[in-house]
């Protein structure tokens, strides 16, 4: 279907509704609405004197819209008295769209074909077609016509190749002037693409709204309801998109490869939508996306079924691929009323609606012998019962994800409002160090990994000349882990007096109970004036010297067992020592690789800033705490 095409059918809005009722026949046009029908296949049934009269009664044959139908060759004859207004003119046959192979023959001679019987019957997409009738070929008033059809065992008349609308209406085959049925042909192609409007600005609402999701996604990328309702949107517009060109393509045959991958994608589609319910509905997302994949696999099912044309295969997938995703979509409303929610109640009517409209469409209607609302007159175009649902179901949904969207964007500025002052709070506590002391050279860098962290570190001057220090690491991170950094602080504020192993016994006591399950390493190290240095560690990474790991004995994590105790170790040094948090030998690259204890410990003689940006140059994952002590040279 070329753009021009498709502008000129938008053009032809406002005038359409005339033009369409010119398709009631003139005088030069004769309706061929009658004809006797039957199975089988016999190219004697074409001739002339053949007598039918033992064949059906039927109406004018048109296009198959079933899913399930008997395959295989059919017949169809009539014979019209042609007005003498037609005899020894230039005449024609309008044929409409008509699946699948087919040759028409007018006194027994073929006069046009769509598609080919050899090797085996195949055909493009079905279309409205005009025949030339031969001068001359017509002898007398009775002129008998017969029409060999061919239909495989799985439908192609599926609307992801009938969205442009072209092929989409089906009418009566007819014969008239050769102008006027081709005038004709032209006004029923042009006049479908303007019936079936509605359809194609449905199915651009579709793609807005596939683009408003992937927006949403963009923002929220945890929310995965998002990315699969953007998918489904806008795979719902692609689909027939691309369908329609297929279709509309003379070298393109209706069971090639390209068609039969449309209707995969149109099936997995079908899945998608499902699996965008079950991430809607917690109560039975277990059930839902099992569901999911059943429905994927019965699709992909009757996809094999068109494309191998297996009788047996066709009846049962299609059949069953049909009713699989009635049945969870009413399980997945369900799920939706239970959840009580305003949104989600307001979704599952929407699914239920859409649901009823199916069912109209395929079933009631029919049982009742009423209109199936398919096809419902509004001027110039038509509209189908089932577009508006799925307008509606998509209008509701999106518009109930997008509130969703703004309470959690809300949310998420109040979260991370409190983490900026959670931020604030913490840095004020670990301002709190004292890092100028006579005697001592100390450098400290803290890198949390997110607003706020779970590492700590405390230096403080005691009134001997000596120096206290306390890194450690809180497990967990976030608001959760912040607080329990205050608290560890505060309690350590009251007693720096004691002496390092002491100290970590009385801490241990202060956070049991309230870790929530989680534990505290610290290691706490008291420089004495001269070159003694005490150092207890409580299930923290040991400080370095020289580059080297200080061997010490490695007490239970703070937290952990209210009785732990701690031991000492005491060492005689002039050299710096640097404390880290794990963090620094935790840091990993993108392939996995971390930085691991001798890269560490070769860094350990560095600076703590350059310590610090090794760590994050080779991929930070945790937060970062280098502390290092040096003393420095009397004046």
């Amino acid at each position: 279907m070329s753009l021009k095409r498709w502008l000129l059918a938008v053009c032809m809005i406002a005038a359409a509704a005339p033009a369409l009722g010119q398709l009631s026949a003139p005088n030069d046009v004769v309706v061929l609405n009658s004809w006797r029908i039957h199975a089988g296949d016999d190219l004697n049934w074409a001739k002339p004197d053949f007598d039918d009269s033992g064949w059906k009664l039927g109406e004018s044959p048109t296009k198959n819209t079933g899913l399930v139908f008997d395959p295989g060759f059919l017949w169809y004859r009539t014979a019209i008295s042609l007005p003498a207004s037609l005899r020894d003119r230039e005449l024609a046959i309008g044929m409409p769209p008509f699946d699948e192979v087919y040759e028409v023959y007018v006194e027994g001679v073929s006069v046009g074909r769509f598609g080919h019987w050899t090797p085996s019957p195949e055909s493009p997409f079905d279309r409205n077609l005009t025949f030339p009738i031969p001068p001359g070929l017509i002898k007398g008033q009775i002129v008998p016509i017969a029409i060999r059809r061919w239909r495989g065992a799985a439908s192609t008349s599926l609307f992801p190749f009938y969205s442009f609308g072209a092929a989409r209406f089906s009418r009566a085959p007819e014969i008239g002037l050769l102008s006027t049925v081709l005038d004709r042909t032209k006004l029923s192609i042009d006049s479908g693409i303007v019936r079936n409007l509605p359809w194609n600005l449905a199915l651009l609402l579709m793609l807005g709204a596939g683009c408003v999701a992937f927006v949403l996604y963009s923002a929220q990328r945890s929310r995965v309801e998002y990315l699969l309702l953007g998918i489904f949107c806008s795979g719902t517009f692609l689909a027939p998109l691309v369908g329609g060109m297929l279709a509309s393509s003379n070298s393109v045959m209706r069971r090639s490869w390209a068609p039969v991958l449309v209707f995969a994608v149109y099936a997995l589609l079908g899945a998608t939508r499902v699996l965008f319910l079950a991430h809607l509905c917690p109560l039975l997302r277990r059930l839902l996306e099992v569901g999911a994949a059943v429905q994927l696999l019965f699709g992909l099912a009757a996809v094999f079924a068109m494309a191998t044309q297996g009788t047996f295969t066709n009846a049962a997938f299609f059949s069953v691929s049909s009713a699989v995703p009635v049945l969870l979509i009413l399980l997945a409303a369900i799920g939706l009323l239970l959840e009580r929610k305003a949104g989600s109640v307001a979704i599952a009517i929407a699914l239920l609606i859409g649901q009823l409209t199916d069912a109209w469409v395929n079933t009631i209607s029919h049982f009742l012998g009423v209109s199936d609302l398919r096809f419902m007159p509004l001027g110039p175009v038509s509209v189908d019962i089932r577009a508006l649902a799925e307008v509606v179901f998509v209008f509701v949904t999106l518009s109930v994800l997008y509130i969703r969207f703004r309470v959690e964007q809300l949310r998420q500025v109040s979260l991370e409002q409190e983490m900026a002052s959670a931020r604030r709070m913490q840095e004020q506590l670990l301002g709190g160090n004292a890092l100028h002391v006579p005697g001592f050279s100390i450098e400290a860098v803290y890198r949390p990994a997110i607003e706020v962290g779970g590492d700590f570190y405390r230096t403080v001057s005691l009134p001997d000349g000596s120096l206290l220090v306390v890194v450690g690491d809180v497990s967990g991170k976030g608001l959760d882990a912040a607080m329990l950094v205050a608290s560890v602080l505060g309690s350590l504020a009251n007693e720096i007096e004691r002496s390092p192993a002491h100290l970590l016994e009385y801490l241990n006591r202060a956070v049991a109970g309230k870790t929530g399950g989680g534990f505290v390493t610290a290691c706490c190290a008291r420089f004495y004036p001269g070159n003694r240095v005490v150092i207890s560690n409580a299930g923290h990474i040991s400080p370095y010297l020289d580059g080297r790991e200080v061997l010490l004995e490695n007490g239970l994590p703070l937290g952990v067992s209210p009785q732990a105790s701690y031991s000492e170790t005491e060492i005689q040094t002039e050299s710096a020592i640097t404390f880290l948090s794990d963090g620094v030998v935790e840091a990993r690259k993108a392939n996995g690789e971390l930085l691991g204890f001798e890269r560490m410990a070769a860094l350990t003689t560095k600076p703590a800033a350059e310590i610090a940006e090794a760590a994050q140059r080779w991929g930070q994952e945790d937060d970062i705490t280098v502390l290092t002590v040096a003393r420095m040279a009397a004046a």
